[in-house]
């Protein structure tokens, strides 16, 4: 059951909610994704940054199999303790 409140706002107000909430969809740093905690899933662009990798190397490492990853649709994601033990483990031993 969702819980509603009712609350004033005026549409600057409104609109910039709004905005904030799209930032944060199209972003895709929803509750699920982009999480600070090591089990969460990331993107690909923050996993270009834990990793200290390019994108196009990561990419070509998730159509090898080589490196942990996991899709949403057609979104690409990654958990980032998955991606501590790739490394740990000397990033070849993650086909899936």
């Amino acid at each position: 059951m969702k819980t509603a409140f009712k609350t004033l706002l005026t549409e600057q107000q409104l609109r910039q909610l709004i905005r904030e909430e799209l930032k944060s969809v199209i972003s895709g740093e929803d509750v699920n994704i982009g999480g600070d905690n090591e089990s969460g899933f990331i993107t690909i662009d923050q996993a270009v940054e834990y990793l200290k990798m390019s994108k196009s190397a990561i990419y070509k490492l998730t159509m090898s199999g080589d490196i942990p990853k996991h899709k949403k649709g057609r979104r690409l994601l990654f958990v980032k303790s998955e991606l501590a033990e790739w490394v740990k483990s000397g990033m070849d031993d993650s086909k899936e």
